[in-house]
């Protein structure tokens, strides 16, 4: 029996803008990589970790919404959650008082205890997490979720016929999988990266064997659109000059390009590239949205993604029934967590949809990778992309991420290799760590970018 005796909250701050401007995007223009990490122990000696992505300021709010779980999760065992892993998270997300709060940081903070209690379950095992997940049968996956908004897309039944027809083809997917690892795409583009910095780090990564790279869109284009177009114009060039003829071309605008119809104009000025899709153009919910952004630009072979920032499996349930995704991308540290992710996946599955995960994000890459070899372990391969930073990995984490021929290697650390080195947490804890991230300093450099939208007079 593993009794959960503590739970313990890391505040982590990275400062990010001092990399250039490795991170930025056109709507979180100096983005400064954190991240909170619950540690659940037991008394058997057994730590669960997990992460909950931030970029910065909030992080205490964050924080706080995790140890206000503290009650639901101290003296509890983990053979409770092994048993009822579905009732043991509804306990949290569905708490009388506390879901008024409703989604967002509440629902990240239900997902980063959920995800440190699978920690558990597979250190306890002492099998990595994406060998736990792939391990359990229909019915304890069915079991996981919670179907009550769901039924009319998916019900408990059509999700076991659906993975009980899909057994027999798991285990030959799942050792490709182990030889070949998962296919990666590249973040390199990020706005305002010099084009020299973007250039070399293509090209090195393509010859090393990505072929698939990604570029921020869209910045400051409310205020000057030739302005943005032109940037953007020299970002996908210096991106295709430095790799290849295979190289497919990928963009994110972070929701900024305001409603579906200037995105679908916008977009298609960037058709000549040939891109496979435009991820996060509009609002996360704008669901209508999606569906007319995806017939717009469907002549033109672009593809249309999200789910970056959608809080929950109700809101992917109707960006994927409604027809408005090509490209369904999970985030490990935005949902409440694994139960919910298994809905999501399935849900994906059901409407031929790809999965391709965000894991922009320092640790976000550790909490996804599993997700994806579970997703193409049941459902294949086909369409299926996983995003990849080749920073904040070595001399973060214990063990950090390996990429091989343009492939993400399945580790064999046990849980997710959340486990960081002590001087990187010594020296970027909030607030006392010696350099962790300055709250001011990333507003002043916001503020400094071309684009930034007016009211960040505000800010300084």
């Amino acid at each position: 029996m593993q009794k959960i005796i503590s739970l313990d909250v890391l505040d982590i701050r990275y400062p990010t803008v001092r990399l250039g401007m490795a991170g930025s995007d056109p709507r979180h223009l100096a983005p400064n990589y954190s991240c909170v990490v619950p540690v659940l122990r037991t008394d058997g000696g057994l730590e669960g970790r997990s992460l909950i992505f931030t970029i910065g300021d909030g992080t205490q709010i964050q924080a706080g919404a995790v140890e206000a779980l503290r009650r639901f999760v101290v003296g509890r065992t983990l053979e409770e959650f092994q048993a009822e892993p579905g009732l043991f998270a509804q306990a949290l997300a569905e708490h009388h008082q506390l879901r008024w709060l409703a989604l967002g940081t509440y629902r990240m903070a239900v997902g980063g205890i959920i995800n440190a209690l699978w920690d558990l379950w597979a250190k306890s095992e002492g099998v990595p997490m994406w060998r736990l997940l792939t391990s359990l049968p229909p019915e304890k996956i069915v079991q996981c979720i919670d179907f009550h908004h769901l039924r009319d897309v998916l019900t408990e039944d059509e999700l076991l016929a659906m993975l009980q027809e899909r057994e027999g083809a798991k285990a030959g997917n799942l050792a490709r999988l182990e030889q070949q690892g998962v296919r990666v795409y590249s973040t390199a583009g990020w706005s305002g990266r010099p084009l020299t910095e973007v250039h070399d780090l293509c090209s090195g990564l393509y010859k090393q064997g990505t072929r698939a790279f990604k570029a921020k869109v869209g910045r400051g284009q409310q205020y000057d659109r030739a302005r943005a177009l032109d940037e953007d114009r020299r970002m996908l060039d210096t991106m295709r000059a430095a790799t290849g003829p295979d190289a497919l071309l990928l963009t994110d605008a972070n929701q900024n390009l305001g409603d579906w119809k200037n995105a679908a104009s916008y977009m298609l000025e960037l058709a000549e590239y040939n891109l496979l899709f435009i991820e996060e153009a509009i609002a996360y919910n704008d669901v209508m949205g999606y569906a007319k952004l995806r017939e717009a630009l469907a002549p033109v072979g672009m593809g249309v993604a999200g789910g970056e920032q959608a809080p929950d499996a109700v809101t992917f349930k109707q960006l994927l029934a409604g027809g408005g995704l090509t490209h369904c991308q999970i985030d490990g540290a935005r949902v409440g967590g694994v139960n919910e992710l298994f809905a999501i996946v399935a849900m994906a599955a059901k409407f031929g949809v790809p999965v391709c995960p965000h894991s922009g994000g320092i640790g976000l890459g550790q909490l996804v990778g599993p997700m994806s070899i579970f997703d193409q372990a049941w459902f294949g391969s086909e369409g299926r992309w996983l995003e990849y930073l080749e920073f904040l990995q070595a001399g973060v984490f214990k063990n950090p991420l390996v990429v091989r021929d343009g492939h993400w290697v399945l580790p064999t650390a046990a849980g997710w290799g959340l486990e960081m080195e002590e001087e990187f947490v010594g020296r970027y804890s909030y607030p006392d760590g010696v350099d962790c991230a300055d709250t001011l300093e990333a507003d002043r450099v916001a503020a400094a970018q071309p684009g930034a939208p007016p009211y960040v007079k505000y800010w300084v």
